[in-house]
């Protein structure tokens, strides 16, 4: 810690255990951000851990910003429609949702009221939910799962591309991300003669339009007819039909700095907030 109380350090497995506990007595109301991703084929040209690596970046940021500790508890997530792709390793729902109530209970024994849960897989999300609904009630902790901004001109943009050209996986967005964070782990070389391979009916690629005025509607048919693991529908394992050599990692530098800004007045904000008396609690010992 420094003299003023500011972490020096902000990942939980380089603090000392004086230093944590130091956090805990001078920060007012201590958050612990923890990041979940996955390890999943990623495509031809991305890093296999690419969803761990970038959450790891992001929330690294953003709990250096606000005096919060952070925490990656695995590296894997549940990837199982990424499975007919060599290098996927996925684990079974439950194990992950283990996994992160046993990182919440094991800190909330320790006097953690606060938790924000970062997911950078959509194959988490439904996982990341219930964990946050369960260990509320059961460790008495507040679990917050932030997103945003949604309104901001370029995430609308983002967003038009995602809906319209299913920019999904390992595509020109995410492609952005990794160039980013991580350049030196990716291989844009293997695009060289890089195609098309997302291959869907063809009245369900005409669902693929935003500006239809039964967007809503048709939308949601589009996620219930695509088929569940990712070789059903694609070859080269990348969700979108465009370019991702079209990548701009400025608009991605762009767009995770407004993330990190809405993360960061959220976590300022909340810890201004009175813990509500359902939380007030004494911890309770851990048992796993």
């Amino acid at each position: 810690m420094r003299k003023e109380g500011r972490l020096e350090r902000v990942w939980i497995q380089e603090l000392t255990r004086p230093a944590f506990e130091e956090w805990l007595e001078n920060e007012p109301a201590p958050v612990v951000i923890i990041g979940v991703g996955s390890i999943e084929q990623h495509g031809l040209h991305l890093p296999l851990g690419t969803d761990s690596l970038g959450v790891c970046r992001f929330i690294e940021e953003v709990a250096r910003r606000t005096n919060s500790v952070c925490v990656l508890p695995c590296w894997p997530g549940y990837s199982p429609h990424h499975m007919g792709f060599k290098g996927t390793i996925t684990f079974r729902a439950e194990t992950l949702l283990n996994v992160l109530l046993d990182t919440i209970g094991s800190l909330a024994a320790h006097g953690v009221k606060r938790f924000v849960l970062i997911n950078f897989h959509g194959g988490n999300t439904h996982i990341v939910n219930l964990a946050a609904q369960l260990a509320r009630r059961r460790f008495k902790v507040m679990v917050a799962i932030p997103r945003g901004p949604s309104q901001t001109e370029l995430a609308k943009r983002i967003r038009y591309r995602m809906q319209r050209y299913f920019e999904v996986h390992s595509g020109p967005r995410e492609t952005a991300l990794a160039l980013h964070y991580f350049p030196e782990l990716v291989e844009m070389w293997r695009l060289k003669d890089w195609r098309n391979t997302f291959k869907v009916h063809p009245k369900l690629m005409e669902f693929m339009d935003p500006e239809r005025e039964d967007y809503e509607l048709v939308s949601q048919i589009f996620m219930a007819c695509l088929e569940p693991d990712t070789d059903d529908f694609t070859s080269s394992g990348q969700y979108a039909i465009t370019d991702p050599r079209e990548a701009d990692p400025e608009e991605a530098a762009r767009h995770i700095e407004e993330r990190i800004r809405f993360l960061v007045d959220f976590i300022n904000l909340w810890k201004s907030i009175p813990l509500p008396p359902a939380y007030r609690c004494k911890p309770q010992p851990f048992s796993a």
